[in-house]
C-alpha cells in the first residue's frame, strides 16, 4: 500500500511541475507549452501562462484572466476554425536579455489549411518560472 501511494504521489509530483511553464527550462520551452494549449484549445490553461502585474490584486487578476479566456472562447476557437486547427510549429528564434529576467520567443505555426503565421511571445522569469508578460 505504501509502495501505492509513494507511485501515485510521484505521478501527481509529474504532471505539476511540467504544466505549461512549470518543468520549462527556457522561454521557447514554456511558449512551446503555451502553444499547446491553444492547440488544444485549452484556454483556462494557457490563461494560466500569463504573469499578471506586480500591483494587480487577486480579485482583478481573477477578472482579467476571466475576460482573457471568454475572449479566446468567442475569437480565438472562430480563427482557429476557419484556420483548421494548429498542424505544427516551429522555432525562430530566441533571445533571452543579458539579466536573464525576459526574453523574446518567436515561432512559425503552421495551420491544418496550410497557411502559417509568426507569433511572438514576451516571456518574463517569475520566480524561476517562464511565463507570458503582456506588459511589453
Amino acid at each position: 500500500m505504501k509502495k501505492l501511494f509513494f507511485s501515485l504521489a510521484c505521478v501527481i509530483a509529474l504532471f505539476a511541475t511540467t504544466a505549461c511553464g512549470g518543468g520549462a527550462s527556457t522561454p521557447a520551452d514554456a511558449a512551446a507549452e503555451c502553444i499547446e494549449l491553444l492547440k488544444d484549445k485549452d484556454y483556462e490553461g494557457f490563461v494560466e501562462t500569463i504573469k499578471m502585474g506586480e500591483n494587480v490584486t487577486p480579485e482583478e487578476a481573477k477578472q482579467a484572466k476571466e475576460m482573457y479566456v471568454s475572449m479566446l472562447k468567442e475569437k480565438g476557437d472562430a480563427q482557429f476554425n476557419e484556420k483548421q486547427g494548429i498542424a505544427s510549429y516551429t522555432l525562430v528564434s530566441e533571445e533571452i536579455a543579458e539579466d536573464g529576467t525576459t526574453a523574446k520567443v518567436v515561432y512559425e505555426v503552421t495551420y491544418g489549411d496550410g497557411s502559417t503565421d509568426k507569433q511572438s511571445f514576451n516571456m518574463v522569469n517569475a520566480d524561476g518560472k517562464w511565463m507570458q508578460d503582456l506588459n511589453k
